[in-house]
Formats: structure tokens, sequence, C-alpha cells
């Protein structure tokens, strides 16, 4: 990991800031799930909730994805899930209330009405 952070930072931050980084980035993926391991860390593939998975829609949702677009996003990869147990789990988090969600002809609709102010809503869709 630690090879990792320094290719990407490059000469920008020194040794002990990046070990500091490495640090950190494993504990929160240790919490999240992603990671396994006491001495030797190793990836592992995450239990999302629908909540979870609510949240990961919502992060696309805020930055202007829609539809199937939603479930193909990077915080749906990051929590593992196929397009396919995406959307189950969206079904999921729509009966507890997390979301809205509609199928039919093929075409997915997810939006987050319930959560959001009309001020919030009208910044997501460009119209402040």
């Amino acid at each position: 990991m630690t090879d990792a952070v320094r290719s990407v930072v490059g000469d920008r931050l020194n040794d002990n800031t990046i070990d500091k980084v490495v640090r950190n980035a494993a504990s929160t993926w240790t919490q999240s799930g992603h990671l396994v391991g006491r001495v030797s860390k190793h990836r592992r593939r995450v239990n999302p909730t629908p909540a979870s998975t609510a949240f990961a829609l919502f992060l696309g949702y805020s930055l202007g994805m829609r539809g199937e677009g939603l479930l193909r996003s990077m915080w749906i990869r990051v929590l593992d899930l196929s397009v396919d147990e995406a959307l189950k789990m969206a079904g999921d988090a729509k009966r507890l209330g997390l979301l809205n969600m509609s199928l039919g002809g093929g075409v997915i609709e997810i939006s987050f009405t319930r959560l959001l102010t009309d001020a919030e809503k009208g910044v997501m869709h460009g119209t402040n």
C-alpha cells in the first residue's frame, strides 16, 4: 500500500507522512470490512447493507448520475456489488424508506426526494 500511495504523491510527501496515510487508510478500510488480518492485512469482499448501498447511490446521485449509471458507479464498486446485487440492495433500501426507486421497461429510476430539501434538489438539478 505504501508503494501505491508513493506512486500517486511522488516526492510531495515525506516517508513519515506516507506511513501515516497508509496506517490511517488501513485502519479505515479495516473498520469498513475491506481489510482483514491483524499483522498482515489482505483485501476481502465486503458485506454491504441496504443503508451503505443507499449512501453509495446517493453519492453518485449527488454528482448527477442517474439510472443504471448509479448502479455502475465507483461507490457501488467499492461495496463489491455487481449491478444485479446493487439493484437488489437498492430494493431493500427502498423498503426501508432510504430512497425512491421504480423499474419499468428496462428503465431504472432512483431518487432521494424524501431526503432532500427543495433547495438541495434545485442545486442537484442545476436550477440554482
